[in-house]
């Protein structure tokens, strides 16, 4: 791996239950871990090789996700499936190139995380609530970011005769991840670390400060934002245009609990910003084609 393990979070303490919360909190994959580990299987070996099976697992079922993601805006398959190699280009530098420099981190839960925000995106776009929430729940024991699943559901189903029933479905959503939370919070009780969250606000302030770290954060997802922010007339697809709006609570969420120079913590919003971009591309290259 180009990526070092979190010095209070390392693999063995993750493993061991011993980590700082709340990283111990993405319990989901040391959990996987485990019981692979217990049930003695052949040729998965170490625990460490097991993280690196379910890493690749993750990444090649993400690809397949974002593949049905975007299918259901750009209808042609060829395309659909030459575009989702983007994704290709953007997870290595958001999670390892433009981080090696102050040392990149590698969090088994990151990943993961990606895979399942695409896949809550699908089922939300498709109403699919029998696939959404056991999806919800298994994600929210890997990562607590799925709290913007919720926003995400709000901003692409509101409308005006049906927000008793969107409000109803939010709500359901944060009484679950509340739940969730308070049994991983009473779990690891005894874990050292500061709680729920770690408090970056004032970190991420002097941070702002330094021009370097001001590239460094403009350069995530490979700059394609602002083709996003300038081009956006010609995101024709509302679920993708309205899915953008979960960016506003995602950013502010972020600047109080992550290190907003660490581009990781951005991950989540791969699908929603790279399927921005490339409606954005099949748009330009369709006029083109059409005026040819």
């Amino acid at each position: 791996m180009l990526c070092n393990e979190a010095k209070r979070a390392s693999l063995s303490l993750l493993l061991g239950y011993f980590a700082d919360v709340p990283f111990q909190y993405r319990v989901l994959v040391p959990w996987c871990v485990n019981l692979l580990v217990n049930l003695n299987l052949p040729y998965l070996g170490s625990p460490v090789r097991i993280f690196k099976i379910i890493e690749f697992v993750s990444i090649f079922f993400l690809f397949i996700a974002f593949r049905t993601y975007i299918s259901y805006f750009i209808k042609n398959e060829l395309r659909s499936s030459i575009f989702s190699l983007f994704l290709f280009l953007l997870l290595p530098y958001q999670y390892v190139y433009c981080s090696l420099s102050f040392g990149a981190l590698y969090y088994p839960s990151d990943i993961p995380s990606v895979l399942f925000f695409t896949l809550g995106l699908i089922f939300i776009r498709k109403k699919n609530f029998l696939a959404y929430y056991p999806i919800f729940i298994i994600a929210t024991f890997n990562r607590e970011t799925t709290i913007f699943l919720i926003f995400a559901y709000l901003a692409t189903t509101i409308e005006k005769n049906r927000i008793a029933h969107v409000l109803f479905h939010c709500l359901l959503q944060v009484v679950i991840w509340l739940l969730i939370k308070r049994y991983l919070a009473v779990l690891f009780a005894n874990n050292p670390g500061p709680g729920y969250f770690v408090n970056f606000f004032y970190v991420n302030l002097g941070m702002l400060t330094n021009p370097v770290n001001v590239i460094r954060i403009a350069s995530s997802f490979c700059f394609i934002w602002i083709a996003v922010i300038s081009h956006f007339k010609l995101i024709t697809d509302e679920f993708t245009k309205r899915s953008l709006m979960v960016l506003f609570p995602f950013l502010s969420g972020m600047f109080i609990v992550g290190n907003i120079i660490e581009l990781r913590i951005y991950g989540e919003m791969a699908p929603i910003i790279l399927s921005a971009f490339l409606v954005i591309i099949n748009n330009v290259f369709r006029e083109r084609m059409h005026v040819q």
